[in-house]
């Protein structure tokens, strides 16, 4: 079977943003941008899995089905989608745990008012590689080194918790698909993936949560949610792309500044895999550039 391994690397913000993840094949033979670059990252892990479901899943531009960027999520959504067939995640990536408490593992469903739906066809019936990734690396392709495991920004491996990937495939495959077509199922999705993920770091990390402070952080991220739907709304209305990127910076901050007021240091830290004076943004400039028609420089995050 084929070798799957997921890469990543920062985006031009660097300290104030999210790492960008793509994933290639053992051979280098082949990769799949994830909405963007494929080249220059350091590896993440590898596994074996079917590089034909991968590049399936993937489909034609990459995105594995994230239809809509910052909507239904960004690179790491996308990434982890095309790994499925090698149960591995893009864990590891810096800002991975605030994408996973925002868009979930393998992202959202819709955007507003139906639009931007992003189903996710898994191509169960899909076997075998890809050409190209069976072939030898090539002369100039430089071998990944690999994410240290006593690195502090590594988070607990997704799939080391299987009552955790497990709770979250069976609500891909059952509240997700009724999500497609409802914005009340659509919040409810997003909240009970939220509770899975909180739950998910109790089990695998130091976290410990007071009931308070766990119903303070569950009322940060339904206050995301909410006023995200808000300012999608506002897109779809507007089409100013530019004022919904700035919108979404600005909330994806605030939820930041909310979890760390419910938390203490330590819980934030291992909740969220950041430290507690540390602020990032998901939007990669260059994506964003790409996939709304802009010429951003990005935000800096305080």
């Amino acid at each position: 079977m084929g070798i799957l391994r997921p890469r990543a690397y920062p985006t031009k913000l660097f300290l104030n943003a999210a790492d960008h993840t793509y994933v290639e094949c053992g051979s280098g033979g082949k990769a799949w941008g994830c909405w963007g670059g494929k080249s220059g990252g350091h590896m993440l892990r590898q596994a074996a899995g079917s590089t034909l479901r991968a590049d399936a899943i993937a489909g034609k531009l990459e995105r594995a089905g994230i239809a809509c960027y910052l909507i239904n999520g960004v690179c790491h959504q996308a990434a982890n989608r095309v790994l499925l067939p090698a149960t591995i995640t893009v864990v590891g990536a810096r800002g991975y745990s605030l994408s996973s408490a925002i868009f979930g593992v393998y992202g959202r469903p819709r955007g507003p008012l139906g639009a931007c739906a992003a189903p996710f066809d898994q191509h169960v019936g899909v076997s075998g590689e890809l050409p190209a990734c069976l072939q030898g690396p090539a002369d100039d392709y430089l071998e990944p080194t690999l994410l240290s495991e006593d690195d502090p920004a590594r988070g607990p491996d997704d799939f080391a918790d299987p009552v955790y990937m497990a709770a979250v495939d069976e609500l891909y495959q059952d509240r997700f698909v009724r999500a497609l077509d409802d914005n009340v199922d659509a919040y409810g999705f997003q909240m009970e993936h939220f509770a899975l993920f909180v739950e998910h770091k109790q089990r695998t990390t130091p976290l410990a949560l007071t009931v308070p402070a766990r119903d303070r952080v569950m009322a940060a991220r339904s206050d995301f949610e909410k006023d995200r739907i808000e300012i999608e709304q506002a897109l779809a209305s507007s089409r100013d792309a530019a004022a919904f990127v700035d919108a979404f910076d600005a909330l994806t901050l605030r939820f930041q500044d909310d979890a760390a007021d419910a938390l203490g240091e330590d819980d934030y830290r291992h909740l969220l895999d950041l430290w507690p004076e540390e602020r990032i943004v998901l939007s990669d400039p260059d994506i964003v550039a790409s996939a709304y028609g802009l010429n951003l420089s990005g935000p800096a995050a305080g």
